[in-house]
């Protein structure tokens, strides 16, 4: 038996895999700045076009992991030209290896299972098929009957929306309250996504609690275990000329909580400042200054990054950028 969907779904999902690989290739060109003439610039241009064109078939064979598979058409949109590449920081260009690594690892999967459905459909007949597929067909709105039931739906979004807004709302329980024990960090962190949902800039009370937006300790992300110094002040981090001069030291200083930490990776190490702003308008005034500020003095984004996690600020800062850079995007930018 052949399924002409899944005949198709193969042949292209495989010639996308191809077309991948050439894809980083022309991406390696645009890093190294090397050769980037106009006929590169169109055969780049031509390329984009037919990976666009392969990718709605290979969406449509995945079972699992969908946001993975749209990164593929993410990055070639983001990607507007070899030159447009080359001039990307550091920080971009390692996010965009990382999701194509992502994205290259799916594309095989899926050209493997594709493969092996086409060895199956090869041993049934016509009539084995149509059979095995109206069984499916069948089970699925069953189940579908049985898990999605609206009324069923409705009460449990009755349920959470009580347990998290309404309390607070209310004056029942003090939902922050969890926040201080780390066994209810997971429960409480669901819930202020939900709360998010009617008011976006609901501060974290701690540090800790916010940590969940960023990789664990234990993480392979991290180059080393970060090493937290008790009891630092944040007087001489805030000293800082960059942070004098940009105007953040003040806003910064009436943080309510403060952290240090080291991460090492051979002779170089990073430091990471972590504040806890009392609300979320003094934090989005930081972005915004320092923002302004590193427009006009680009030279200073290498080493230093300033995160904002709703009212949370982190900074990273020490003299090896390629490592900052890359504490930036693997313990940060990928959660």
């Amino acid at each position: 038996m052949v399924d002409p969907e899944v005949e198709r779904q193969y042949a292209d999902t495989k010639e996308l895999l191809r077309l991948w690989q050439e894809f980083y290739e022309y991406f390696e060109m645009a890093k190294r700045g090397e050769d980037l003439t106009p006929e590169k610039e169109d055969a780049f241009l031509d390329l984009k076009s037919r990976i666009a064109m392969l990718h709605d078939s290979f969406m449509d064979a995945l079972t699992h992991d969908q946001n993975i598979g749209q990164n593929v058409l993410d990055i070639v949109t983001r990607s507007i030209s070899l030159k447009h590449l080359n001039r990307q920081n550091v920080a971009d260009i390692k996010k965009m290896e990382i999701e194509w690594h992502e994205s290259y690892l799916l594309l095989n999967e899926t050209v493997a299972m594709l493969e092996e459905k086409r060895q199956q459909l090869a041993s049934m007949s016509a009539a084995q098929y149509r059979a095995q597929k109206s069984a499916g067909i069948a089970t699925q709105k069953i189940r579908a009957v049985l898990t999605s039931i609206y009324v069923k739906i409705a009460v449990i979004v009755i349920a959470v929306l009580f347990g998290t807004v309404g309390v607070q709302v209310l004056g029942i329980f003090d939902w922050n309250t969890l926040a201080n024990y780390p066994v209810f960090h997971a429960p409480y962190r669901l819930g202020k996504k939900i709360y998010r949902m009617f008011d976006s800039n609901s501060p974290w009370p701690n540090i800790a609690v916010a940590d969940g937006d960023r990789a664990a300790p234990s993480s392979s992300r991290w180059a080393s275990k970060p090493e937290v110094s008790p009891g630092a002040s944040k007087d001489k981090v805030l000293a800082l000329a960059p942070l004098q001069q940009s105007g953040i030291a003040a806003l910064l200083s009436k943080a309510t909580e403060y952290r240090k930490e080291e991460v090492k990776k051979g002779f170089d190490s990073v430091e990471i400042h972590t504040f806890l702003l009392p609300n979320t308008s003094d934090a989005i005034a930081v972005e915004s200054k320092w923002n302004d500020y590193v427009g006009k003095n680009r030279n200073i984004e290498g080493k230093y990054r300033v995160i904002r996690n709703v009212n949370v600020i982190t900074l990273i800062t020490g003299s090896n950028e390629g490592f900052i850079n890359d504490v930036k995007v693997r313990v940060y930018d990928q959660q």
